[in-house]
């Protein structure tokens, strides 16, 4: 994936606040979504473009979500429902 083809808001881009791993996270979120709402998204799947474990994955998770780019729930090991706000 390259820096061309991320379909990320501008906000998030210039954000200094977010690593760059987390905006290829919200990257990979956001061209997956359907309807903004993703229901099952896995921390395997993810690895393949990014390489994270869980915990990293939770962390960036969390600060996406204290910046108001998205909401995330856990409702497994691994398994995350992610609702991305406008």
């Amino acid at each position: 994936m390259t820096n061309t083809q991320l379909e990320i808001p501008k906000r998030l881009w210039n954000d200094k606040r977010i690593k760059p791993e987390g905006k290829l996270i919200y990257s990979y979120i956001y061209s997956k979504g359907q309807d903004r709402i993703i229901t099952d998204l896995n921390v395997g799947e993810l690895q393949q473009v990014v390489r994270i474990s869980n915990q990293g994955l939770k962390k960036n998770l969390k600060k996406l979500e204290d910046y108001k780019y998205l909401l995330f729930k856990e409702y497994s090991n691994g398994m995350y429902t992610i609702n991305i706000l406008g």
